[in-house]
């Protein structure tokens, strides 16, 4: 029973780690260099988010494990994450990190910006 506790700990941890696809942090101005408002977790299971939206103008988009190609941090103007009212799409450099300007923000979603 013991090794049966363990595998299903390991299965959780890795579909977990997989399905987590990236950290934002939230500034409240342009730029990644003003006041911190918190962060996210997340990847494409987490669907159209809100977090920060009315407070933040930009994020610092940081990568979390192994990311599927097509899926990036995308801003949306509208509330509910309206392909028509894209601000701007990114994803990690090699460094590990990059800096997202997304003022007026509404929503955003780990998306495959590459799907019709």
């Amino acid at each position: 029973m013991q090794l049966s506790h363990h595998v299903t700990i390991f299965s959780l941890l890795a579909t977990t780690q997989f399905a987590t696809a990236y950290r934002l942090l939230f500034y409240r101005s342009d730029g990644c260099r003003s006041e911190s408002l918190g962060d996210w977790v997340g990847g494409p299971s987490m669907g159209c988010r809100n977090d920060m939206a009315g407070s933040a103008s930009s994020a610092i988009v940081q990568s979390t494990g192994k990311i599927d190609a097509p899926f990036m941090i995308t801003f949306f103007e509208s509330n509910d994450c309206n392909p028509d009212t894209e601000i701007v799409h990114g994803e990690p450099d090699e460094d590990g990190s990059a800096c997202l300007n997304a003022r007026r923000y509404g929503s955003f979603a780990v998306w495959n910006v590459y799907e019709d």
